[in-house]
């Protein structure tokens, strides 16, 4: 049985690496690389499971970031299947809330669907499970088909209908299923009716799963100046995932602010994190006047990749910042709103700019996900590994935020995400506490150094995000899509 997942965030691939570190196939039948016993069932051929398995443990064997927490003899025919092997791999430092399933197997085409045109199968709608099993819609993606179906942020799903008549979701749920388990596999064509309750009023919608394209930068909502008196306005910036296609939404949208901007929104408040590159690419837009010689932030891995592979990236003049909207950026405050469904490359941008301007978190705390994942790909299968394997600090060495950031920020400003406006408006919640810290400096209420969420095993909201018992790749890079 898959084991409940507490949020298993997310991908942060080093795009250089993601082809250079494509492990061959275990193949062959003897074993594992401790010498405990032999393989068990599934043959030899190239995609076996006793394949899989092997694959799984030579990678993590060699690259995984907590090598001194995993086991001392591992015997692969105890384990049926390559994800079993690999979540006991990975047991010690789940336990120690290092690895909460950051590390798991998906497929290429998949993901590379997803990472580089943002495509994925299902209804286009992304969720957020309250106390009480009360799933509410975070955000409708455009031309979805939730969209079509008029679906709306805000709505509570209150009743599915999965073929047999609507059910309600607290009957449903009352067994331990979860809301994403209910709207069915990730496949074309599936089908479910919903009873959305919105202002009092209910409304019954159908909707099929098909090929979704995630816009990462909403063209509705997306990029806002936001007027703040006695300033040039703040730059409003609203990101769902650190995927390929967003690098040339955010150039664009900062090309949008006037000259002389210093203050900015950065809303993160869903994002599970994604690729690095889009991260430094956020940080050198933002960081436009900062020095070639300034660190942006430090790439370690385990102690024996750590002489050729450890790194440090530096601040970079991008092509775009001749630009005179853009040469040069000068944050004098830059404000993140963030979430429990902030993690890993989103907390590595507050992390790397923390430094070298004043920066908040404004909302609630983050995950806590100070560590990233390679891709390992098994040779002529379409299984990919992603494995944590390296973990970033700051310019002042400062990372290992696993109970999520806000212990770690001078400003930690406490706002409820309530869902009644659209993000990014002025009176949204989380956007109105940073316009006002921006103003003033100061938190009307501070995030609890403890309140690290979902970041600890047991919370009342570790299934805010739930993912079903086999995730697609989406699900597994972006909290609560369906």
């Amino acid at each position: 049985m898959h084991p409940i997942h507490l949020f298993p965030r997310l991908a942060v691939a080093a795009l250089a690496a993601v082809t250079v570190l494509v492990s061959a196939c275990g193949g062959g039948g003897g074993g594992s690389s401790s010498g405990g016993g032999s393989a068990g069932g599934g043959g030899t051929s190239a995609c076996s499971e006793t394949a899989r398995k092997q694959f799984v443990l030579d990678a993590t064997r060699e690259w995984y970031l907590f090598t001194d927490l995993l086991p001392a003899s591992v015997n692969i025919a105890d384990y049926a299947t390559g994800e079993d092997l690999l979540n006991a791999l990975t047991a010690t430092a789940r336990e120690q809330h290092k690895d909460r399933y950051f590390s798991y197997l998906t497929t290429k085409a998949a993901e590379d669907s997803l990472l580089g045109e943002g495509q994925f199968n299902g209804f286009g709608f992304r969720t957020r499970t309250e106390t009480g099993n009360r799933p509410f819609i975070l955000d409708v993606f455009e031309n979805s088909p939730a969209m079509d179906a008029g679906m709306q942020r805000g709505d509570e799903i209150v009743a599915v209908d999965q073929g047999s008549g609507f059910v309600a979701v607290s009957q449903l749920l009352a067994n331990g299923a979860t809301i994403t388990d209910l709207l069915g596999p990730s496949d074309v064509g599936v089908h479910r009716g919903l009873r959305l309750l919105r202002g009092g009023s209910t409304l019954e919608v159908s909707l099929t799963k098909r090929t979704v394209t995630i816009d990462p930068v909403p063209d509705s909502f997306g990029v806002r100046t936001l007027p703040l008196a006695g300033t040039t306005g703040v730059g409003y910036v609203n990101l769902r995932s650190y995927i390929s296609t967003a690098d040339a939404q955010l150039i664009s949208a900062f090309a949008q602010f006037p000259a002389g901007m210093h203050y900015f929104i950065i809303d993160l408040r869903y994002n599970g994190g994604g690729l690095v590159s889009t991260s430094q690419l956020i940080n050198d837009l933002l960081g436009g006047a900062r020095s070639s010689s300034d660190v942006e932030f430090n790439t370690l891995y385990n102690t024996a990749k750590a002489s050729r592979n450890n790194s440090t990236t530096r601040f970079k003049s991008l092509p775009e910042s001749v630009q005179s909207v853009l040469q040069p950026v000068q944050p004098v405050r830059i404000a993140f709103l963030t979430t429990d469904g902030t993690a890993s490359a989103s907390e590595m941008n507050v992390n790397s700019m923390k430094p070298w301007v004043e920066v908040a978190i404004v909302g609630g705390n983050t995950l806590g996900k100070p560590v990233g994942q390679l891709a390992f790909d098994l040779t002529g299968c379409q299984d990919r590994l992603r494995l944590i394997s390296f973990k970033t600090t700051n310019s002042l060495g400062q990372g290992d935020y696993y109970d999520g950031l806000a212990s770690s920020m001078q400003f930690a400003c406490a706002a409820t995400d309530t869902l009644d406006k659209q993000m990014g408006d002025p009176a949204d919640a989380l956007t109105s506490a940073a316009l006002s810290w921006i103003q003033t400096g100061t938190c009307a209420a501070v995030i609890a150094a403890n309140a690290a969420g979902i970041a600890k095993p047991g919370a009342a909201e570790a299934n805010r995000y739930p993912l079903p018992k086999k995730p697609s790749a989406a699900q597994f890079w972006v909290p609560g899509i369906n």
